[in-house]
């Protein structure tokens, strides 16, 4: 009897778990979405209104579309589909992936290979008081708590 109770227990709180993690993906997403659209459109109209050589396009609607199917993947997580689950893990691991190897690529080509003290200090101004550590702990949170056998168990029924 203890077993069933503590099983049902177990299950109980990977579902709370999981439900909360989709809850905080979701709003961490929509929060991304909207910031990088305004980001994209002040920097367009900055230029004129036009996106004369495209980089502004070519930086900000892929994070746009990123983040768009983070939503989407976190909003299903919430009824625990399967390929849910998978796309948040991958989606969690090209963020940390993308975001350490654009790291590597300004400390040794970038304006960071010129000046790496300062970049240091840029990068954790952003980290810490620019809300950058958010695009770090979710993606991180996400991998470790859906890769639990609890989650796998919730996601194999």
């Amino acid at each position: 009897m203890s077993e069933i109770t503590g099983a049902e227990a177990e299950e109980t709180a990977a579902e709370s778990q999981v439900r909360l993690l989709a809850f905080l993906l979701i709003l961490f997403s929509s929060i991304k979405i909207v910031a990088c659209s305004l980001a994209y459109f002040s920097a367009v109209v900055a230029g004129g209104g036009v996106d004369e050589h495209g980089g502004q396009t070519f930086y900000w609607l892929p994070q746009v579309l990123f983040y768009t199917m983070l939503f989407a993947a976190s909003r299903r997580l919430r009824r625990f589909d399967r390929t849910a689950r998978t796309a948040v893990i991958s989606l969690s691991f090209l963020s940390l992936v993308a975001m350490i190897l654009y790291t590597m690529l300004d400390f040794m080509l970038g304006p960071a290979s010129r000046d790496p003290a300062m970049a240091i200090a840029i990068k954790l101004r952003l980290l810490l008081t620019g809300g950058d550590v958010w695009d770090i702990v979710f993606p991180i949170l996400a991998i470790d708590w859906l890769r639990k056998p609890e989650a796998e168990r919730l996601f194999a029924r």
